[in-house]
């Protein structure tokens, strides 16, 4: 009895068991097609979604729209400097896993949608350039960056004697860290690299011309100190001006560290140890010494090395406060020379104008010519043509990356030939109208270049007519 009642029991309890087992196999099993169909909703939810944005794109190719144009959502994250830089041998296959990525959206679009247009929207939505809108945005917004000429007015320039000595201006230019703030929207750095230049040509005629960088080395922390206060360099080496050279050293130099005036004093001193002639130091600074030097001292002693007839070291104060401003006052006045203070732009080109260039023997009286030569206007003009290269490399690496799309497409069979062959023909003509736009844009600029080059030459040669009428009433 026990053992049948035992069997019974045991029977039981495995019908029932398996009632439950069923029981959960179905509620797992409704469970995950409930979370299939979820996920399928939400895809679709998705696709329908990006599908709206994608009609939603502009594809017109004009200045504005190029402008608002964005990245395509695959190539967000290419750089501005890959994806312009020039192809010179071919381009390389695109990344296997890229090519999976633009699979994954785009062979289940063509489920919804097989018009021409919106398939090529789709592959400008998912692999458009990310570069246009800041070429653009440079193209259109270009200046001509030639330096204006500095041209003193007779009235405010004497005849000065010659003393038959050699003459040589040494430029100390200030890159501490200081220089990197703003001044009515551009750098201070940048101002005073431009007056520099300027002011380097315009007393070419009359003197041999050397620039020293200081503070331009290290950086502004405590352990850049060292290297920042040391060294000092005489990045343009005393000679005839060369304009090609001098703008070459002007740019490489770049502001960051502290500000070792005494020190480049001192190694102006020892670069000039050599010369026999008149030395005239010019410095451009926006700081006082913060390498623990003493400049008016260091002034003093080259005075007292040269002689006072020989030297003089004249400083710009570029929006100084008092203490700076007291500190290269003394510095100047140690120096045998003057202090001139500048709060903007206008001022320091004035100041080196009505200050500075007065100094300078027979400047007024000599037709120099200022205008724009070959080098600078080529300078320009490859700025203009670097614009343009990246715009040509950009558009063919999103062609590259338009044609992988199609191949997609064309293997994964959903498309008609002659549907694709329709999307390629739109793709060409936009491909068409970029590479107008930007031939239009790089015409113009090349056109802003030659009107600025002779608006100077317009200046130059009235400037020198009336020299030349000043010299003839002075004889």
């Amino acid at each position: 009895m026990i053992n049948k009642y035992w069997l019974i029991s045991f029977f039981s309890i495995l019908l029932i068991c398996g009632g439950c087992a069923n029981t959960d196999d179905k509620q797992v099993s409704t469970a995950n097609e409930k979370k299939n169909e979820q996920a399928a909703v939400n895809q679709e939810e998705k696709s329908q979604g990006e599908l709206s944005k994608i009609n939603e794109l502009s594809t017109s190719v004009t200045v504005e729209s190029l402008m608002e144009f964005k990245a395509g959502e695959l190539t967000k994250d290419i750089t501005y400097e890959e994806d312009t830089e020039q192809v010179l041998w071919g381009l390389e296959e695109l990344e296997p896993q890229y090519i999976n990525n633009m699979k994954e959206v785009l062979e289940p679009l063509t489920e919804e949608a097989d018009d021409p247009e919106t398939l090529m929207k789709a592959l400008v939505y998912y692999a458009g350039s990310p570069s246009y809108d800041e070429i653009v945005r440079d193209l259109d917004s270009f200046t001509p960056g030639f330096n204006e000429p500095l041209l003193p007015r007779p009235e405010q320039v004497t005849k000065s004697e010659s003393t038959g000595k050699e003459n040589y201006s040494y430029i100390l230019l200030d890159a501490s860290s200081s220089m990197l703030l703003d001044s009515e929207g551009k750098l201070r750095m940048d101002i005073a690299k431009n007056a520099v230049e300027s002011f380097a040509e315009a007393i070419s005629d009359s003197s041999q011309v050397s620039l020293v960088a200081f503070g331009h080395r290290g950086d502004d922390s405590d352990n850049g100190k060292g290297e920042s206060c040391s060294k000092i360099e005489e990045v343009y080496q005393m000679g005839a001006y060369d304009a090609k050279a001098m703008n070459e050293a002007l740019t490489a130099i770049e502001a960051k560290g502290w500000t070792p005036l005494a020190t480049a004093i001192e190694k102006t001193s020892e670069f000039s140890k050599n010369l026999d002639g008149q030395i005239t130091i010019y410095i451009v600074s926006d700081g006082v010494e913060t390498c623990d030097g003493n400049p008016t001292k260091a002034a003093e002693q080259f005075v007292k090395q040269k002689g006072e007839d020989n030297i003089s070291v004249n400083i710009i104060g570029f929006q100084v406060d008092n203490e700076a401003e007291n500190q290269l006052k003394a510095v100047a006045n140690a120096g045998n020379g003057e202090y001139f203070a500048a709060n903007g732009e206008e001022e320091l080109l004035s100041t080196i104008e009505y200050e500075w260039l007065p100094s300078m023997l027979e400047l007024t009286w000599a037709p120099v010519n200022y205008v724009p030569d070959g080098w600078e206007i080529f300078r320009e003009t490859e700025r203009v043509t670097d614009l343009t290269q990246g715009w040509t490399a950009s558009t063919t690496r999103e062609n590259q990356r338009f044609q992988e799309g199609l191949k997609i497409w064309k293997e994964q069979g959903s498309l008609t030939d002659e549907t694709l062959a329709e999307v390629e023909e739109l793709l060409t003509k936009r491909e068409e109208e970029l590479k107008k736009l930007k031939d239009e844009l790089q015409e113009r600029n090349k056109e802003k270049i030659d009107t600025k080059v002779n608006e100077i030459k317009g200046n130059v040669d009235k400037w020198v007519e009336e020299m030349k009428s000043l010299k003839e009433q002075a004889q």
